[in-house]
């Protein structure tokens, strides 16, 4: 049985959805890495605790706590720059748990060489996105990471899968079981958790971050940035990361 090398997940808020993750984890997992975006040392003393349990599927989970919000993108880019030598990362939105043998279903079909990345399927919702995903080296090689001037969140996905259509790979959604998001059942039962658990004054800040993350949008990519159809080469250039390949290829 393969073990998944790495698992990675960000949280802000709302640490008991970690629990319900770590808890729905059912297949082998060498390192298991909590980005703490708080800031505020607020989730640190419960995060460090989670670092302590014997879990029969986790080998090794490990929290990294950061003084300021990474981001979202910042984030998954520090777990994947965390294991710079594995050959894939699992990234999952903290409050996301697994159906029994998602995870297997997962890793199976990322065995196919071409596969670049893998989704699931959310609830009864059809495909999944960016709350969890399967990336591996290569295509960080090829198509970079990810752009964390869109901050703290919300169209990073959205510019992964632009520079994806200028630079395609194969992506996989064969997954016959589903996941869970928000402890939801299906897709109509509400939305991010970090979103809805933060008070009104974050999420009024959230929503104008996505405002002016639409606008970096627009001047990156112009007017059909939207459209999820092919684009000219953007404005600002981020198909490669040279931080990735010096580490990862030569060593420093």
């Amino acid at each position: 049985m393969n073990s998944i090398p790495v698992l990675g997940a960000a949280i802000v808020n709302g640490p008991h959805w970690l629990h319900k993750l770590i808890s729905s984890v059912d297949y082998p997992v060498d390192d298991f890495i909590i980005v703490n975006n708080n800031g505020k040392g607020e989730l640190n003393e419960e995060l460090d605790n989670l670092t302590k349990i014997s879990h029969p599927f986790i080998k090794n989970i490990k929290v990294v706590h950061m003084p300021t919000n990474l981001g979202c993108a910042g984030a998954w880019n520090l777990i994947i720059k965390s294991y710079l030598n594995a050959p894939y990362w699992i990234i999952t939105s903290h409050d996301v748990s697994f159906s029994p043998g998602f995870l297997e279903e997962m890793v199976s079909n990322a065995l196919n060489q071409d596969t670049g990345m893998v989704f699931g399927h959310e609830g009864d919702y059809g495909t999944g996105s960016y709350d969890l995903f399967l990336i591996k080296d290569w295509v960080v090689d090829k198509i970079g990471l990810f752009d964390e001037n869109l901050y703290p969140a919300y169209c990073e996905d959205w510019d992964y899968m632009l520079r994806i259509i200028n630079n395609p790979i194969n992506i996989s959604y064969n997954i016959s079981k589903p996941y869970y998001h928000g402890g939801k059942l299906t897709y109509n039962e509400g939305g991010k958790m970090s979103m809805r658990d933060a008070d009104e004054t974050v999420r009024q800040k959230i929503n104008n971050a996505w405002e002016l993350n639409k606008e970096y949008m627009y001047n990156k990519w112009g007017e059909g940035w939207s459209s999820f159809s092919p684009l000219s080469e953007p404005n600002i250039k981020k198909t490669f990361d040279l931080y990735f390949r010096r580490t990862k290829y030569l060593g420093f």
